[in-house]
C-alpha cells in the first residue's frame, strides 16, 4: 500500500519521474537517502517501534487446537472409513480429514481461530456407526491459558489432568482425551479412578486429560 497522499505534500515527483510506478519498499529507501527528507526521517524511524508493536500482536500465536488423531474401531472397508470422514466433515470447526484405512486412524486439520468441540467429534464418530478407539489433540498453548495445578482453562471450557504435569504447560503440547466417549471400555476402567479430580465449577464443558 503506497502512502501517496501522507508524504506527497513533502516529496517533488516532477523532479523523479516513475517514483510512484516503483515498489512501496523502494520508494521508503529512496526518502531515507534523500538529504532533504529528514521530515520524512524522523518520522520513519521514530514509527518503527510502532509498527513492531503492531506486527507483534497480528502475528503472535494464539492459543488454538490444530490438529485431532483419533483410532477408530471397525473400519474395515473404504466406505466404512469414507462414512466417518464425512461425518466429521459435516462439523463447522474442521478444514481436513485425512483417513488411514490401513491403520484405523484419521488425521482432522482444524480451522484457524474457530473454537473446536472435541466432544462433537467423538459424537460425529459415533453418528457414523463406529467407536473411537483413541482421541489426541495438538494444542498450542500461550498465555490466554491460565493453569492452576492439575487444571487450565481454554476458551471457557476446563481440562483436568489425572495427574498433574512435572512442568509448565506451554508452547505445542499433545494431549490425550480420557473418558467413555474417548476410549474401549477396558481402558476406561483402567483410568476411571485417575478422572475423579475437579477443578470448580465452570460454565463450560469439563474435560480428563493426560500429556501424551
Amino acid at each position: 500500500m503506497k502512502i501517496i497522499l501522507f508524504y506527497g505534500s513533502f516529496f517533488n515527483y516532477k523532479l523523479y519521474p516513475g517514483f510512484f510506478m516503483i515498489s512501496f519498499a523502494q520508494q521508503c529507501v529512496i526518502l531515507l537517502l534523500l538529504p532533504s527528507f529528514k521530515c520524512m526521517k524522523t518520522f520513519y524511524f521514530k514509527a518503527i517501534p510502532i509498527i513492531a508493536f503492531l506486527l507483534f500482536f497480528v502475528f503472535k500465536s494464539q492459543a488454538q487446537f490444530e490438529t485431532v488423531y483419533i483410532g477408530v474401531n471397525g473400519l474395515t472397508c473404504s466406505q466404512c472409513s469414507r462414512t466417518v470422514e464425512m461425518s466429521i466433515r459435516k462439523l463447522d470447526f474442521v478444514a481436513d480429514v485425512q483417513m488411514n484405512l490401513e491403520h484405523t486412524e484419521g488425521k482432522i486439520i482444524l480451522k484457524k481461530n474457530k473454537k473446536a468441540d472435541i466432544d462433537k467429534i467423538a459424537q460425529a464418530v459415533f453418528n457414523a456407526g463406529f467407536s473411537v478407539r483413541y482421541l489426541q489433540a495438538d494444542l498450542m498453548v500461550d498465555n490466554s491459558v491460565t493453569t492452576s495445578g492439575t487444571c487450565f482453562n481454554y476458551k471457557g471450557d476446563q481440562y483436568v489432568f489425572s495427574a498433574a504435569p512435572k512442568e509448565p504447560v506451554k508452547g505445542m503440547v499433545k494431549l490425550k482425551f480420557l473418558g467413555k466417549k474417548f476410549m474401549p471400555k477396558n481402558d476406561f476402567k483402567k483410568v476411571e479412578a485417575s478422572m475423579s479430580g475437579s477443578c470448580g465449577s465452570t460454565g463450560g464443558k469439563v474435560y480428563h486429560v493426560a500429556l501424551s
